[in-house]
């Protein structure tokens, strides 16, 4: 009744809708705030608070402020022939310089944009932002004679701080560098520094930290960026685009100096997480050119007619534009008075799946929409009258289509890792968005373009006989076919596909997990990426555990281990942490702070090193925390391990130093047996990451299949119907995870390690919610004939009238997932690739042979059953 009356509506008022939805969208379009400016990423930084890394993080910054760096920027110079030569180290210090300069016009920057700058007495020390600022050009100047800017940067703050003869003597080194200075008035240069939100420059030649940036076999020498960038900060885009183009001037410079020989690239996590980024932001373009593409490919070879594609595309490009600022603006909720407990966000990567949901549940409503209009025409010529039918044919069957799916995204919310509960609502409430102005603009487009829609065609009549399904015979033959053996049929089916999908669903019940999945996000981009070339190279030269290094931290507040107990605990600690395993490499400590095993004093060159560098200031801050709470009560390890920090097996072995740590300290004397120990990095933040999406997993599949059966129960009101519909989807989807972890398998042989740890997650909510989609349109349109014809020819009815339809609904659902796999991500593709075999097995197997399998069967049943009531024999072929 109530859409009888929408349609009714939408026919009387068509100006009306379109004006709403046409300054709803410029609106949208035009007010604040943009998707872009909210929008986040990042999986490691939304962990929920109390999981052990975000304690351990949350500890390491309280206890050591002054470490700010959240991320790193690697210069890999390396040659594979030999060790590298003066002159090659000479090169790589000289590609330092002006890193290290631009580290201290940062600095004095920031000391002095905000102070008044008040020249110092002669005794007086520089302010300490200032002398690290100094500090930073000093060694600029070293790396590089003939870099006259940090010479130039100085003589201008010695002259802001009145030290006049400490400034001309700087000036004239300068001038002795490049003579056209001397006629130029001081000032810091560059004065458009590349600003990469840097804390700290490391070289080979840093105290305390700059031996671990030298491989041991002199093949390779780091330069480290510390950025206060998060690892998947966007503004890394920006950061490894000037640092690639940094490179690249290295590049060039190196082969004019003759040095052919030398590699140089940049990776460290912050060039990762850029790379991450970017190849994200290319797999949303991707995505949204080839979806566009392919469906009004589709649409034209469905319909045949150009106008009529004017009506799914514009209804989805409202829908897109005005869902997208929604989402946008429910982010900003939080800043209303009061409101602060609503804190929704918002991720990049939500966009992939917002697009190819939108285009393609959309093109579906509107492809039955139009679908159900021709329908209508055959029945009688006029226009407006078949679209207010249509409209009141199909809009329950739409409506509870769209539920289904919002209803499973929805239930993301309860997840406690923060991507869930905020990205399954926001496409939900987008697809409501889409069904909408599928239920409104779309046919008030129809009203409004008249018979400008059957361009080329001329009028209804033509169009309707030119549109007509070619299929449609094949539809009947199937009907036919699936009526007449409905349980051979369906036996068929299920033991073939079962071949595949029972392994999964085997693993799934004895181990809890259905496929083995791989938390290597690092893996996930492609080889011919700079960071990721770079990161495989310079693991010939340093341990795999260099670019996600263990930081342990040792927390006693009755103990001290700044004295001589302490630091025997310490080198206590560092002992077993190597006896832990062969693949710990190196253990920096106060003690030891070349990670070298703890060992007595020794008279060689490299002993005295170690016992002056572990006496030094910077050691003790670096390692030691220096805050007055936790003043000498907590110590840092920091850890290297020849193993990818990403894989399970780096797991493992951090799970084995946690454990035997804790045994050794169960045997210490008081009060160091009641240390604590928190590890904070990689590794655990990838543990806890698994543990918390483990668990989301299985509470979000319980909440996707009960939410969803009672949605299909108060559409369907028939309980074995919809408790079989939710059984041939999960079938299905067990299905589909065997048959793409076969093909990724074969396909990446060589680098294969599991799929993505997000693909069985996405594909179970996104198939159990869009794939009763398919079920929902079949059943509801069977039953609505069965009313009029009977239970076997509505049946066949049903199937008929609505086989090529859903399957064309079906074919533009998976080319649309099908178009993530235009992409540059992998775990993006993974998941693309699975939605669109599990979208096709919903079309061809569930709905086509399934579900109609099933009804032959209960009609079957219910047949025998009346005849039996009524004391007759059944009569075999009486009803299938």
């Amino acid at each position: 009744m109530f859409f009888q009356k929408l349609g009714k509506f939408v026919v009387r008022y068509p100006i009306a809708i379109l004006c709403f939805w046409t300054v709803f969208t410029l609106a949208a379009a035009v007010l604040p705030p943009h998707w872009d400016d909210v929008t986040l990423d990042g999986d490691l930084a939304f962990l929920p608070a109390g999981l052990p890394s975000v304690e351990a993080e949350r500890l390491f910054r309280e206890a050591f402020p002054q470490r700010q760096a959240k991320s790193q920027l690697v210069f890999a110079i390396s040659r594979s022939d030999e060790p590298l030569t003066e002159d090659d180290l000479k090169f790589a210090d000289n590609m330092a310089s002006p890193l290290q300069n631009t580290q201290g016009v940062i600095l004095f920057r920031a000391a002095t944009d905000d102070a008044i700058v008040q020249p110092k007495q002669p005794e007086e020390e520089l302010p300490t932002p200032v002398q690290y600022a100094i500090d930073a050009w000093q060694e600029s100047a070293l790396l590089d004679a003939n870099n006259w800017q940090p010479l130039w940067n100085m003589a201008y703050a010695s002259q802001q701080y009145g030290d006049a003869e400490a400034g001309q003597t700087f000036r004239q080194q300068a001038i002795a560098i490049r003579g056209e200075l001397e006629n130029e008035a001081l000032g810091l240069v560059p004065v458009d520094p590349l600003d990469w939100n840097q804390f700290d420059v490391l070289t080979r030649h840093t105290l305390v930290r700059g031996d671990m940036l030298a491989s041991k076999n002199g093949h390779a020498v780091l330069i480290v960026v510390e950025s206060r960038n998060e690892f998947m900060a966007t503004d890394n885009i920006r950061v490894l685009q000037e640092a690639s183009q940094y490179v690249d001037v290295w590049r060039e410079r190196a082969q004019a100096a003759g040095l052919t020989h030398l590699q140089i690239g940049v990776t460290g996590n912050a060039a990762i997480g850029g790379e991450m980024l970017m190849a994200a932001k290319e797999s949303i373009a991707n995505t949204e050119l080839y979806t566009i593409v392919l469906v009004v490919v589709i649409l034209l070879l469905i319909y045949r007619t150009p106008m009529l594609l004017t009506v799914p595309l514009l209804s989805i490009a409202v829908s897109f534009i005005i869902s997208s600022w929604l989402v946008a603006l429910l982010t900003q909720v939080h800043l209303l008075p009061g409101m602060d407990w609503f804190d929704f966000k918002v991720f990049k990567t939500s966009r992939i799946f917002i697009v190819v949901i939108l285009f393609g549940a959309g093109t579906d409503f509107c492809l039955f929409l139009i679908g159900r209009y021709r329908e209508e025409l055959v029945r009688c010529r006029d226009h407006d009258w078949a679209i207010a039918q249509a409209l009141a044919g199909v809009g329950e069957a739409l409506t509870a289509s769209a539920m289904t799916t919002v209803v499973g995204l929805g239930m993301m919310f309860f997840a406690d890792f923060e991507k869930y509960r905020n990205s399954g609502p926001a496409i939900g409430l987008c697809l409501l968005i889409t069904l909408l102005t599928c239920l409104t603009l779309a046919p008030a487009i129809m009203r409004f373009m008249g018979a400008i829609l059957f361009w080329p065609w001329g009028d209804t009549r033509q169009f309707v006989e030119r549109s007509r399904p070619v299929s449609a015979g094949w539809w009947e033959r199937i009907a036919l076919l699936v009526c007449n053996r409905p349980g051979l049929t369906l036996t068929v089916v299920v033991l073939l596909l079962g071949i595949v999908g029972f392994p999964s669903l085997y693993k799934r019940i004895t181990t809890g997990r259905a496929v083995e999945v791989s938390y290597d996000l690092f893996g996930d981009l492609d080889s011919d990426r700079m960071a990721k070339q770079t990161a495989l190279r310079i693991r010939n030269y340093f341990p795999l555990g260099e670019s996600g290094p263990l930081t342990i931290l040792a927390v006693n507040p009755s103990g001290q281990f700044m004295e001589t107990e302490g630091q025997a605990i310490t080198n206590q600690l560092a002992e077993t942490i190597f006896d832990t395993d062969t693949e710990v490499e190196r253990v920096f400590t106060s003690e030891q702070p070349l990670g070298d095993r703890p060992a007595g004093f020794s008279i060689s060159s490299r002993g005295r090193h170690i016992w002056m560098l572990k006496n030094h200031r910077r050691t003790k801050e670096f390692f030691l925390a220096q805050e007055p709470k936790w003043s000498g009560q907590i110590a840092m390890f920091r850890v290297l391990t020849d193993r990818n920090p990403f894989s399970n097996e780096a797991i493992t072995l951090m799970e084995n130093i946690e454990l035997h740590l804790r045994d050794k300290i169960a045997t210490l004397p008081p009060p160091w047996n009641k240390t604590k120990i928190y590890i904070q990095g990689t590794t655990p933040s990838i543990r806890d990451l698994m543990q918390v999406t483990t668990q989301d997993q299985k509470r979000i599949e319980l909440g996707v299949i009960v939410a969803v059966f009672f949605v299909l129960l108060v559409i369907l009101r028939r309980p074995m119907v919809c408790a079989y519909m939710i059984l041939s989807v999960l079938f299905s989807y067990y299905v589909t995870l065997g048959i793409t972890e076969i093909f990724f398998r074969t396909v990446y042989a060589d680098s294969y390690q599991a799929l993505d740890w997000k693909v069985p997650l996405f594909l179970f909510v996104i198939l159990a919610a869009i794939g009763q989609d398919y079920n929902v349109y079949l059943a509801t349109r069977v039953f609505e004939e069965q009313k009029r014809l009977g239970l076997r020819e509505g049946l066949l009815r049903g199937m008929t009238t609505t086989g090529g339809i859903i399957t064309s609904c079906g074919l533009v659902m998976a080319g649309t997932f099908a178009s993530m796999c235009m992409g540059t991500l992998l775990g993006v593709i993974e998941i693309g690739f699975a939605l669109t075999v599990g979208v096709l097995l919903d079309t061809f197997i569930v709905r086509t042979i399934m579900l109609p399998c099933f009804l032959a069967l209960m009609n079957r049943f219910s047949s025998e059953t009346n005849h039996s009531q009524a004391g007759d024999p059944p009569q075999e072929n009486l009803s299938v």
